[in-house]
């Protein structure tokens, strides 16, 4: 197949009928080759697929012949059920749409369009359902369109098509369903174009680049597309209609034009670094290292901690980080999520047992009261409970901050821990007293504010505790004469910061 590259501004297939658009095109296959590539590579038995794409190429629609060739064929000869999740109802309905189309070029018997409800579960275990449209074939498999529901991908077998990844309003959520898949020899295919370094999307994409995860990412950018005739096939289309377009350079300088400074991002496949973040990604790549994360590198030197604290659907994020000279590195590392807090105190135990702490710094706010007393308890004044609003906020950001932008911290390099990094933005100026820090609700910013803590705890650094024994006699004496101060050097931080 190849290059019906028939598109329309949205991306889809224009609405002649297949034999129409096949007798206007010159001998060739029906996809162009930017289409193909990525099929090729699923049909060669790629689990994981993400590409990152131009706008406006027809990617979506090459992709609908490829879920129509699998639900048409029988199970023994690879056959497998689509599924489709677009951000919106309109994308649901055009997908569809457009494999009926395929479904009828290629003479697949059924291929018709219905519409049906889909039955799952939400959160709380309720019973929920949404509108769905389905085409069945004789093989006894099918293609579901679906707007973006999450849930209603828990429990299902095939291959998923997630477009548009970058715009559903809860990604993160819906990736992790439909990673589900690939436990049953389905595979996963996860389309967009960018929206910023730090969305899930592009966090995902690092990820498989950096072999975190096993996967395969192809890119196609908006010059590749031209390479490939995307030019000559709109042209082609344009001229059915009797339209002519302008010069392939002129054509492509107005689109360029029409998307102004977002053009790398949307045609270019380069994720803008986020506006307005607080920590600029040049910061961030200059204090990653790869000693760090790494416990067994810890040299005996005094240690900070920063612990965020959550239970259910927050990650549970606690760093130590060593202070070697004037540079924070990152030592041990807790991610979690949904562990419980006697699982989360034994690590922050450890540390104690294992580590010089000079000061742990924890989240007290909301369940991490209780966290905070039990702690103290344990470890003394040591623990610190912050309360994460306000000026101690901005106070705690700053302080990441200006550790950054002085090359006085290293950290782990680790796609997700970017993107929490340059989630928090500062809004206002410092000048009129306005200034606040935000984050840009698309990611919780949980390692943040563990970093932030334990920057913060080591901007008062501990003072070494020397203690002299006495006899009991002395000591007793001792107690006997409030003139006579204790002989000892300590701390705020109380017992044991050696």
């Amino acid at each position: 197949m190849s290059g019906l590259g028939v598109l329309t501004d949205d991306g889809l297939a224009d609405r002649l009928s297949f034999a129409e658009l096949t007798e206007r095109l010159p001998r060739g296959d029906l996809l162009l080759k930017y289409q193909q590539r990525p099929i090729d590579k699923l049909f060669a038995g790629t689990a994981l697929m993400l590409v990152e794409k131009s706008r406006r190429i027809g990617l979506t629609w090459g992709i609908a012949s490829y879920l129509v060739l699998r639900a048409a064929s029988a199970m023994n000869a690879g056959g497998q059920s689509g599924w489709y999740m677009g951000y919106d109802k309109d994308m649901t309905l055009e997908f569809i749409e457009v494999c009926a189309m395929w479904a009828k070029a290629f003479g697949i018997v059924g291929g018709e369009i219905g519409e049906e409800v889909l039955e799952y579960e939400d959160d709380s275990g309720k019973s929920q359902s949404i509108q769905v449209f389905r085409i069945r074939f004789a093989s006894g498999f099918k293609i579901t369109a679906l707007p973006s529901v999450p849930r209603a991908l828990r429990g299902k077998q095939g291959i998923v098509v997630i477009d548009e990844a970058a715009f559903h309003k809860n990604v993160d959520e819906v990736l992790k369903s439909a990673m589900a898949l690939l436990i049953w020899g389905g595979q996963v295919i996860v389309i967009s174009t960018h929206d910023g370094v730090g969305n899930a999307f592009n966090v995902l994409l690092d990820e498989v680049r950096e072999g975190k995860r096993a996967g395969e990412v192809v890119t196609i950018t908006f010059a590749d597309a031209l390479a490939d005739g995307l030019y000559e096939r709109v042209a082609l289309v344009a001229k059915t209609k009797g339209a002519v377009l302008p010069p392939k350079e002129q054509w492509e300088a107005e689109i360029r034009a029409f998307y102004g400074d977002d053009a790398e991002e949307e045609l270019d496949c380069v994720p803008k670094a986020g506006s307005g973040s607080l920590i600029s990604l040049e910061d961030i790549i200059a204090c990653e290292h790869d000693d760090c994360g790494l416990p067994e590198l810890y040299e005996g030197n005094i240690a900070y901690l920063g612990r965020d604290v959550a239970r259910r659907v927050d990650g549970q994020v606690q760093y130590l980080m060593e202070l070697i000279r004037h540079t924070l590195w990152q030592r041990d590392t807790y991610e979690e999520v949904g562990k419980t807090f006697a699982h989360q105190d034994e690590f922050f135990d450890r540390m104690f047992a294992t580590r010089r702490i000079g000061a742990a710094w924890v989240d007290q706010g909301g369940m991490g009261e209780k966290v905070v007393e039990d702690s103290q308890r344990k470890h003394g004044t040591r623990v610190v409970g912050v309360l994460l609003q306000g000026p101690t906020r901005l106070d705690l950001a700053l302080s990441l901050q200006k550790r950054f932008q002085e090359r006085t911290i290293r950290i782990r390099k680790d796609p997700r821990t970017r993107s929490d990094l340059m989630a928090i933005k500062k809004s206002g100026s410092i000048e009129n007293s306005n200034v606040r820090i935000v984050n840009d609700g698309k990611v919780h910013a949980d390692r943040f504010w563990a970093y932030a803590l334990a920057s913060r705890a080591a901007d008062l650094p501990a003072a070494l505790y020397q203690y002299r024994s006495v006899s009991k006699a002395a000591a007793t004496d001792q107690r006997t004469r409030d003139d006579r101060p204790q002989r000892r050097r300590g701390s705020r931080f109380g017992p044991g910061a050696y």
